[in-house]
C-alpha cells in the first residue's frame, strides 16, 4: 500500500514539475526566414499567392499528391488554404493533422528597385497542455530547415523567370 501511495505521489508532484516547466515556454511561436530576390512583384505575388503556383517550388507538392477543394489544397495530412492577400503579403491557414493551425504568412518588401526581400513565418498559437509546449520547440529546426530550401527553390524559380 505504501508503494501504491509513493509512485501516485511521485507521478503527481513529477506532472507538476513538468506543467510548471512548460509554462515558462511561450505560447505563441513565430518561425520566420526571409531572402533577397531580384524580381518584379507581379512575379514574387504569382508565385506566393497563388498556392497552385507553389508546385514550381514548394517540394512537398512536387513530391506528394496535391488534392484540390475549391481552393484549398490537401497534401497528406496537410491542409493549405489563402484567407488573405494583397498586393505585398499573402495569409494561409496551415492546419496539420495533430497539431495546433499555423498562421502562414509571406510578404515581400522593396529593398530598392527591382530587388524585393521575401518574409516567410508560420506563427502557431498552443495551449498550456505541456506536450503541445514542448512540441513547438521542433518547430525552429525542423520548419526553419524546410522554409530555408523552400526558400532558395523560390529564388531559383524567380531567377529563372527574370532570365526568360
Amino acid at each position: 500500500m505504501r508503494l501504491i501511495k509513493l509512485v501516485i505521489i511521485s507521478l503527481v508532484v513529477l506532472a507538476v514539475i513538468v506543467t510548471a516547466f512548460s509554462a515558462l515556454f511561450p505560447s505563441t511561436v513565430i518561425v520566420s526566414r526571409a531572402i533577397e530576390v531580384s524580381a518584379k512583384p507581379a512575379q514574387i505575388q504569382k508565385f506566393t499567392s497563388d498556392l497552385k503556383e507553389w508546385k514550381n517550388w514548394m517540394s512537398d507538392m512536387q513530391q506528394n499528391t496535391v488534392n484540390w477543394k475549391g481552393d484549398t489544397a490537401l497534401i497528406g495530412t496537410q491542409t493549405i488554404n489563402l484567407v488573405s492577400k494583397n498586393d505585398t503579403a499573402a495569409t494561409f491557414n496551415w492546419v496539420a493533422t495533430g497539431q495546433r493551425p499555423y498562421i502562414v504568412k509571406i510578404e515581400w518588401i522593396a529593398l530598392q528597385q527591382g530587388v524585393y526581400v521575401i518574409h516567410w513565418s508560420f506563427e502557431q498559437h498552443v495551449k498550456w497542455y505541456p506536450w503541445e509546449k514542448f512540441q513547438t520547440l521542433l518547430n525552429e529546426k525542423l520548419l526553419g530547415y524546410k522554409m530555408e530550401t523552400e526558400l532558395a527553390n523560390l529564388r531559383a524559380l524567380l531567377l529563372q523567370e527574370n532570365n526568360k
